[in-house]
């Protein structure tokens, strides 16, 4: 499978005990493509908060990523389209 980059959204959000930093445990909605599980970086997001957001992910052969961009002053901050659309929708 090529990689594709696609818009999921974020259905469950749960801190992942036991990383070396704090994270999150993502289940992403990613449309007719299924759900799949990522892991992010917590950063000053409450997990809570995250429901129902979307975010630009990366799909390949081992299952989805997150994008982000690092902030030095904010840290780690997913990609985001500026409009909601179908979860699975394509970007390019």
């Amino acid at each position: 499978m090529p990689e594709e980059l696609v818009v999921g959204t974020i259905r469950e959000a749960q801190p992942q005990p036991g990383a070396r930093a704090p994270a999150l445990l993502l289940t992403l909605d990613l449309g007719t493509y299924g759900t799949e599980q990522a892991v992010m970086a917590a950063g000053s997001y409450d997990a809570d908060d995250l429901v129902g957001t979307q975010v630009v992910c990366r799909r390949d052969a081992d299952g989805a990523v997150v994008l982000t961009a690092h902030s030095h002053g904010k840290g780690d901050l997913p990609l985001r389209p500026d409009g909601e659309v179908e979860p699975g929708t394509l970007v390019g």
